[in-house]
């Protein structure tokens, strides 16, 4: 068996009937996993009876290539495959199609579900405000829904209303005329997706979950397949999830690993409660916790876990390093989003330079992808080769799926949307003209029938390139890495017209997807496998070798299982940690958001750096000492006075807009503190890192930068123009 700690052995060798091994950042969860599945094999359990679910392909699929690696000359670990919850649905959907006839349907990815709930919204609708309905807002209603079991009244109040300040009866009101316009719309989806044969990422999970519930015999046949199931990255169970697992506690054994600290994806619907709760809705089990980390250094644990202790919820979680002592992590005051951005890439630039670092031994992470823009504009400017995580991805990319429309086409010949899509890309044919088409010949029984149709049509649009492409996509259907070949080959002549200078870089993604391609054996597989889980971003970047030395930027949300050397936190800042509007939406969104940044700050191995902007503070640090820099809503200190907001705070004066005069003050900041007082501010009050205890971070103030000081002092010459020759 492969080297473990005490605990680690402990939770891999468990005997008992159901086990949630709580495991801390950094604390070898994946290793366990493997440990378990390997303890397993070797008392016995043939392979094929081991589940191993994780929430990308990608993880799932290097689990088991771990446990093949493990047990190899021992035991044929051949038969234990790797799923997410989704393609583990689908797989059974297609195992047992005699129960389940939907396993022939189209998967539909995320922009076709929004383009057929557009069918059913049609242009003109709009809600109980006036506005236009958007289909993307109902269909986020109707997923949150299905994904939190809950009912259309209050999925709409969370994903339309959440934080409205709306009073209680005027809001019910509101959501029951959103309901009663949006209830026929999505039955008309529901209803459009049977009779085209679609199925949306979600139907999987419901029409498996629902059936394992409803059919015994169903249930029965499933769940004795698998004696074991490992369930990893727990945290994310959504209820839906939650209910399929439910199916299999009586027959199997659940293995669920996860770390309630890092439950960061509510707004998918994920549920804190599941772990948090697992002993007491789980019959038959216990938990056990894996707190010994093997990433980060003491001194960047001692800050993870200060910001849990502050939380009012009990995690009992303290993180103790393997590794010992390192350096205190910086807390770094800058001026501006763009002094922020130049520090952080001048380190990374130094640390190559003069440290003997390696650009892919650098990490920088933020709330969101735009957060992350002045950083990747000064890695562009200084020619600093990185990847961006969070962005869009390949298969969402319009040229991917201008050639996977034909692919879909020749799937599902009743796959409406893939047709529109397709016939619109050859010139001549527009929404109308293709709406026509489509209603001739998708009552046609076959693809055949079809192609000879749009061959011998008088419709002088349609042309021979049309049936000509599916057809030669058709001879492959059982070979997409060739279909897809075969495809761009057909369309190139299209999609050079359509993309001009673009084709030359956009056609070399194909080769990335008849790569991927070649692990799947048809059209129909490799459609939904890359539905399921598009595998690659397609990252923003500079440099020569993309795969080999790069920085990373990221999401805290694309960052989860990442990890590195040194990383960079940005805009560390009061309203940000939390948000003003998670602030409102109450304690649970902040709790998430306390996890989030929970979830960054244990990313880092040696080197931990947080940018907080100093103009968000009412302290700014100083080398030597703390000076007052004020900020936010003041009230007079004399009865019935006035209130001030701050507007600026420069060395002795501060700048104040009297709220009663409705203009603005200037005054010393001795007469501003005799005068006036704090209104507290919620805030500033429920910032992360107030009362950050000095031991646990080294506060840096940057100066700042001196071309920029040059920059923005005022010229007094008038500006000019080179001379222009007029002759």
């Amino acid at each position: 068996m492969i080297s473990l700690n005490e605990y680690q052995k402990k939770s891999a060798e468990y005997k008992g009937k159901h086990l949630l091994v709580l495991a801390g950042a950094g604390t070898g969860k994946t290793k366990t996993i493997i440990a378990r599945a390997e303890y397993l094999i070797k008392s016995g359990i043939q392979p094929n009876r081991i589940a191993i679910l994780s929430f990308t392909r990608k993880s799932a699929q290097e689990i088991v290539e771990r446990i093949k690696s493990s047990v190899s000359g021992q035991f044929n670990a051949n038969a234990i495959s790797g799923r997410t919850f989704h393609s583990w649905c689908n797989e059974i959907m297609h195992t047992y199609p005699d129960y389940f006839p939907q396993s022939k349907y189209t998967l539909l990815d995320e922009d076709d579900q929004i383009s057929a709930m557009g069918l059913a919204v049609g242009k003109h609708f709009k809600d109980s405000q006036g506005e236009k309905l958007k289909p993307k807002i109902i269909v986020a209603i109707y997923s949150y829904a299905v994904n939190t079991m809950i009912n259309l009244s209050e999925s709409i109040k969370h994903i339309r209303y959440f934080n409205s300040d709306k009073q209680a009866e005027e809001l019910k009101v509101i959501i029951e005329k959103d309901k009663t316009l949006m209830a026929p719309i999505i039955k008309q989806y529901v209803d459009y997706k049977v009779t085209r044969h679609y199925l949306d990422y979600d139907d999987l999970l419901n029409i498996v979950a629902d059936a394992l519930l409803k059919n015994e015999v169903i249930k029965k046949a499933v769940t004795n397949r698998w004696e074991h199931i490992l369930v990893d990255e727990m945290q994310d169970t959504n209820p839906l999830q939650y209910k399929l697992l439910k199916s299999f506690i009586e027959d199997s054994h659940l293995f669920c690993v996860g770390d309630d600290a890092q439950s960061i994806y509510a707004f998918r619907g994920a549920d804190f409660k599941t772990i948090h709760s697992f002993t007491d809705i789980v019959p038959n089990s216990e938990a056990y916790k894996l707190l010994l980390n093997y990433r980060s250094t003491q001194e960047i644990l001692d800050l993870s876990n200060w910001l849990l202790e502050r939380s009012p919820l009990n995690y009992n979680k303290k993180l103790e390093a393997s590794r010992g002592q390192g350096q205190k992590p910086k807390l770094i005051h800058t001026d501006n989003d763009w002094e922020e951005a130049n520090i952080i890439t001048d380190d990374i630039i130094k640390s190559v330079a003069e440290e003997n670092s390696t650009y892919s031994d650098s990490m920088v992470l933020g709330r969101s992808s735009w957060a992350l823009s002045k950083v990747e504009g000064a890695c562009l400017q200084k020619k600093i080769p990185y990847r961006k995580l969070g962005g869009t991805r390949l298969m969402q990319t319009a040229h991917v799926r201008d050639v996977a429309s034909a692919m879909r086409v020749v799937a599902n010949n009743y796959d409406e949307i893939a047709w529109i899509r397709f016939l619109q890309l050859w010139e001549g044919i527009g929404e109308v003209t293709a709406t026509k088409i489509i209603s001739d010949i998708i009552s046609l029984s076959s693809l055949t029938n079809i192609i000879q149709y749009l061959k011998h049509s008088n419709n002088k649009n349609l042309i021979k390139s049309i049936p000509d492409t599916l057809e030669i996509v058709d001879q492959h259907i059982n070979n997409p890495a060739n279909a897809i070949k075969a495809a761009v080959k057909s369309m190139n002549e299209i999609l050079t017209k359509k993309y001009k200078e673009e084709w030359t870089y956009r056609i070399t993604d194909f080769d990335v997807l008849e790569e991927v391609a070649k692990s799947t054996g048809s059209i129909s597989e490799f459609i939904t496998e890359y539905v399921l889980d598009p595998r690659a971003d397609t990252t923003l970047k500079i440099g020569k070798d993309i795969n080999k030395d790069v920085v990373t930027l990221s999401t805290i949300h694309s960052a989860k299982g990442l990890e590195s050397k040194t990383v960079h936190i940005i805009n560390v800042n009061p309203y940000t940690y939390p948000s003003t509007r998670t602030i409102k939406e109450g304690i649970d969104s902040i709790e998430e958001e306390r996890r989030c940044l929970y979830v960054a700050l244990t990313r880092a191995k040696d080197n931990l750096k947080l940018y907080r902007n100093s103009r968000s503070l009412h302290t700014q640090y100083s080398e030597d000492k703390q000076e007052a820099r004020i900020r936010g809503t003041y009230k007079s200190k004399t009865p019935n006075g006035s209130e001030v907001l701050v507007v600026n705070s420069i060395n002795d004066k501060v700048s104040v807009f009297n709220k009663t005069k409705k203009q603005i003050e200037e005054i010393s900041i001795d007469e501003f503190n005799q005068k006036y007082i704090e209104i507290e501010n919620q805030e500033e009050t429920l910032y992360f890192l107030n009362k950050l205890p000095s031991e646990l971070v080294e506060v840096i103030v940057s100066e700042k930068n001196s071309i920029q000081r040059e920059h923005n002092t005022e010229n007094t010459e008038p500006a000019k123009l080179p001379d222009f020759d007029f002759d």
